[in-house]
């Protein structure tokens, strides 16, 4: 069984792909196109993007850095429906604390009355939100997650660039870079910002 090159799910029917990997959806296919174009980046030019992502003021507060991706947890029920989500976003450490309280506290409220996973899922992201405010990403270096991330983001700004290298395959015209919830206001910094949707961050 395969798994997708960007999102790791499990592939049982289907698939999409190129020189680049094997995709599950067209979306996926579009982001591990843009890994793949900002490898054609200088490693040590990948590094500085990220620093300075580390150290731009935070863009929820406008307070000093560091920043980084953080998560909120949170899960709401009605009966037989329950829903669940992690979202991510690029913040101050005590812009992500306030978040994940307040995650926390919507889930205490609308996260029990599912059945059957109600209890249990309400259960598991408040724990996982506890978890994100003990420890999360370190302050004195960027993560995994927020290098993966600025490298989305370099390749996006490639694939917008009237000449762009032939490996991997160009992308369409219409490419759609991933969805994003905020931009940080910092000259050097303009378009880095944060996806609302878990499935389309970067993987750590």
């Amino acid at each position: 069984m395969a798994s997708c090159s960007y999102c790791d799910s499990f592939i049982l029917f289907g698939g999409r792909t190129d020189s680049s990997g094997y995709y599950c959806s067209s979306r996926c296919q579009q982001a591990g196109n843009l890994l793949a174009l900002a490898g054609q980046l200088p490693r040590q030019e990948l590094e500085r993007l990220a620093n300075e992502a580390h150290h731009a003021n935070c863009p929820r507060c406008g307070g000093p850095g560091p920043v980084d991706v953080h998560k909120a947890h949170q899960v709401w029920s009605a009966i037989f429906l329950t829903s669940w989500s992690s979202k991510p976003e690029l913040s101050c450490k005590s812009c992500a604390t306030k978040r994940q309280v307040a995650a926390i506290l919507f889930s205490g409220l609308f996260g029990w009355w599912g059945i059957p996973w109600g209890l249990g899922v309400t259960l598991l992201q408040i724990a996982r939100n506890i978890i994100e405010m003990a420890g999360g990403p370190r302050p004195g270096e960027p993560s995994p997650l927020l290098l993966k991330f600025v490298r989305l983001q370099a390749g996006a700004r490639l694939a917008q660039q009237p000449a762009r290298p032939s490996w991997p395959p160009a992308l369409p015209a219409t490419v759609a870079t991933p969805p994003v919830l905020r931009t940080v206001e910092q000259p050097l910094m303009s378009g880095i910002s944060a996806p609302g949707d878990e499935r389309y961050m970067p993987k750590a």
